[in-house]
């Protein structure tokens, strides 16, 4: 017997996708309506040959794990594929179980201590990319490392003027780029510096500034890096994951898993395009970025918030608020 469990926005929709996969013959075994968002999940089984795989029904573990994630936003065939991995890892704790999946669906990979190229961190207005580009620097320099800012965001009233603020209190030097000869000159005088780049912000859907993007990270010898904040909506989160895929860039910030109630948009955004590298877990340029794994991730959709495991000695973290 083969059971598998079924996510869907009504029973009728559920009971479809049960047709479409397993066939007129499924019988359903249980079936439940999520508190929150009124979504149910059905499980269904059907007889099949011994040599076939059996997934087992879904535990308490399981419920736990299809509730926090409905109520994150998640879309529906992310869900589906998340409790496919719960499944097949086995009993175990929710948090474990969800870990385990998340690491077979989604990719990690965090800023490396000593970036090969200059990280140039892109993204839509207000996803917080200065800060990202500050917490980075505020990183190294905790490390011991020397490292320099670069701004192209000269068209912004404001925008340097807060990267320099950030920039005197770390004691890192600041550089401001008005095209792409400048970023060349700049990353190539880094002189095995890490480089972290603050951005224009664009418009994904534009063509235009989206090309611009990938010429200003190619100018710079940098790898352009998504900024994104999480509360999105999925569908429009997933778009614009796609959109700087498009362009070449494989990696992602997720900030304000603080300030925001749903993750959904995050793991739209990621699946099957972006790895997830940093999560911007704290208000704080002291507490800094969280690189990113399946396990802290998991225990932010379980727990729905963003306090990080450790943090930075309170001695430094004497540096002014800023969203996260």
């Amino acid at each position: 017997m083969r059971l598998k469990t079924f996510t869907a926005a009504t029973m009728a929709e559920a009971m479809e996708r049960v047709r479409q996969t397993l066939g007129p013959e499924a019988v359903i075994i249980s079936s439940q309506t999520i508190p929150n968002t009124g979504d149910v999940w059905v499980t269904a089984a059907i007889d099949q040959a011994d040599d076939v795989d059996i997934i087992a029904a879904p535990s308490g573990g399981s419920a736990a794990i299809i509730q926090a994630l409905n109520d994150h936003g998640a879309p529906l065939g992310f869900i589906d594929k998340v409790l496919d991995g719960v499944h097949t890892a086995g009993p175990a704790a929710p948090e474990i179980a969800l870990a385990a999946a998340l690491e077979a669906r989604l990719r990690f990979a965090p800023i490396e201590e000593k970036p090969l190229r200059p990280v140039m961190l892109v993204g839509p207005p207000g996803s917080g990319k200065t800060v990202a580009a500050a917490k980075l620097a505020a990183r190294a320099r905790l490390d011991g490392r020397e490292c320099m800012l670069i701004s192209t965001d000269t068209g912004r009233a404001g925008g340097a003027a807060r990267l320099a603020a950030f920039a005197e209190i770390l004691k890192t030097e600041l550089h401001q780029s008005d095209g792409k000869s400048a970023l060349t000159e700049l990353t190539r005088a880094a002189n095995g510096r890490a480089a972290f780049i603050d951005s224009a912000s664009v418009n994904p859907f534009d063509p235009a500034e989206m090309s611009e993007v990938a010429n200003i990270a190619a100018a710079g010898g940098a790898e352009p890096v998504l900024v994104l904040a999480a509360g999105g909506d999925a569908l429009e989160s997933a778009e614009i994951g796609r959109a700087f895929a498009a362009v070449g860039v494989s990696r992602m910030i997720a900030t304000r898993l603080d300030t925001a109630r749903r993750h959904g948009g995050i793991l739209a955004a990621a699946n099957g395009a972006l790895a997830i590298a940093e999560l911007g877990t704290s208000p704080t340029i002291g507490d800094g970025l969280l690189p990113a794994n399946a396990a802290t991730l998991a225990r932010a959709l379980l727990e729905r918030i963003g306090t990080p495991p450790t943090a930075l000695p309170e001695a430094n973290r004497n540096t002014p608020e800023a969203v996260s």
